[in-house]
Parts: C-alpha cells; structure tokens; sequence
C-alpha cells in the first residue's frame, strides 16, 4: 500500500501551543479514545490497555465533520506535517534487558560497542510497568491506514492464536486498532500505533541482579490481566520538520484567535506557513 507525503491533524489552538513548545505530539490510549467500541476483541484480554494511537488523516480537502469533532466550535487549527515527522533516537544496545532484541547484533565482534536507532529514548521505551515493542515502528505498519467495515468478523477478532503444531501462541498485534464501523468512514484516518506490554520497572534493573531482573521482567512481559497504566505517550517531533510545518486557521476563527495563532508561529517557528480556511464565511 501507497503511503501519503504528508498528513493532516486537527486540533484547538491550545493543541498547537502544546505541539510547538514541547516539540512533542501526544498519542492516547486506545480505550480512552472517542470511539468506545474499537479495538474490541474475543480474547480474554483488553487490548486496547496496551495500544496507544496518534489519529491524522491524510485528505488535503478540509473536512467539515473533522472541524466540528476535534477543534472548539471550528475555531481551532489543521496542521500539516510529513510522514516522517518523528524524532531518532540512539540506544546503547547494552542498556536492554538481554532477552529484548531491537536489531540482530549476531555479526558484531565481541565486545563492540552496539548502538541502536530507535523513535523513542530508552527511558520511554521501558517505562515502570510497560515495554513499548519496537516492532511497532516498522515501516510498513508506521503509520497504517484504519479500515472501515461493519464486518463483525474483523471488529471482533480472536487476536491469541495457538499453533497445536509448533505449540507455540502467537499474537496478530497488527490487526489491533485496525478496523473501525462504517460511520466513521468520514475521518480517512491514518494513525501512528504504539504496542506495549507489561514490565518490570526500569528503577529496578540496577537494583537486582541480572537474571533475578530478567526473570521478573519475563513474568511481566507475560501478563495480560492489568493492562498499563500509562494514559498518554508523548513522541518526539524532529526539529527540521517545523520549518515546513503548514497551519490553516479554523473556520470561524476571529481575529483574536488569528493573533495567538501567528504569535505562537512567529515565537516557536518562525518558517512555518499560516493560511486561512477555505471554508471561512461559508459555514453559520
């Protein structure tokens, strides 16, 4: 599948502020999102505790319904941004529990100095009760275009599938927030998808031995009964990407909002183009 160059994201000019000054966008956990029945499965387990999505769509056309859900009476913002709009990272492969593997380090000579280009710090990647997998990031997934169907079938998967063969359980975690209902059809959604699972808490990996740690972290990482407590992930933007940053004002925004928004521009980054909607004067 095609992916676009650039996505779109609506959002109040609060939202905005928040983007610019922390460099950040905010993903929120699957069960807290506007939607309460994606994301459900057959299993026993509640996958959308350990899901995390940042929504955008990729229609140039501005959307009436997407003004009126996500900004503050249409008086908010869209902006625009490339596909690789998120920040890399480095981690020095020898912080990692040795059991979690981020890239095949089998070739390497002994004793090399192994680091590891990841979009999250390690110290988000392993938080005190999550691991964020980092499968999650690969390309053909990152982001992955939402399919709208009424198939209950697809809505409502068994996700946790046995091999009686190989006795081995494996988990279709791409299937996971993949499909929403028809009547959401309207937001032609892409989103960025974070996968985690319970852990042992990153604080105490220097407080106990190594194979007491790694053996906790495995029992952890095998629990599916609590879910993470994390609400929120916030990802870091890459700087280079805010000089072609592309913001269109709301559709009933006033002249008040026009100089907050330009503020925030000509403050945090100054390149960035601001233009008014296409729908300004044409929406009571």
């Amino acid at each position: 599948m095609s992916k676009p160059e650039y996505l779109y994201h609506y959002t109040s000019i609060e939202g905005l502020a928040h983007i610019l000054e922390s460099r950040q966008i905010r993903f929120s956990r699957l069960d807290l999102l506007d939607d309460v029945t994606e994301g459900q499965s057959q299993d026993a387990v509640d996958w959308r505790k350990y899901y995390f999505v940042s929504c955008w769509t990729a229609e140039e056309e501005e959307s009436i319904p997407l003004w009126s859900m996500y900004t503050p009476d249409m008086m908010g913002v869209r902006i625009k941004l490339p596909l690789s709009m998120f920040k890399t990272h480095i981690i020095d492969h020898s912080e990692l529990p040795r059991f979690i593997q981020l890239a095949d380090t089998s070739k390497a000579p002994p004793g090399a100095k192994i680091q590891i280009r990841c979009l999250m710090p390690y110290e988000k990647l392993h938080g005190e009760d999550y691991f964020v997998m980092n499968t999650c990031f690969r390309d053909e997934v990152w982001p992955s275009k939402v399919e709208y169907t009424d198939d209950p079938t697809l809505l409502n998967q068994n996700l946790i599938k046995y091999n009686k063969e190989t006795d081995t359980t494996s988990i279709s975690s791409d299937e996971i927030a993949k499909y929403k209902k028809k009547v959401w059809s309207f937001q032609y959604e892409w989103r960025f998808k974070i996968h985690c699972f319970n852990a042992a808490p990153r604080s105490l990996k220097s407080k106990m031995p190594n194979d007491s740690y790694n053996e906790l972290m495995l029992r952890e990482l095998r629990n599916f009964e609590k879910g993470v407590s994390q609400e929120y992930f916030f990802m870091d933007l890459d700087d280079l990407i805010f000089d072609s940053l592309e913001v269109v004002l709301g559709p009933k925004v006033d002249s008040a909002h026009k100089i907050i928004v330009n503020s925030l521009i000509q403050n945090f980054c100054s390149k960035a183009k601001v233009s008014p909607s296409r729908l300004t004067g044409q929406i009571r």
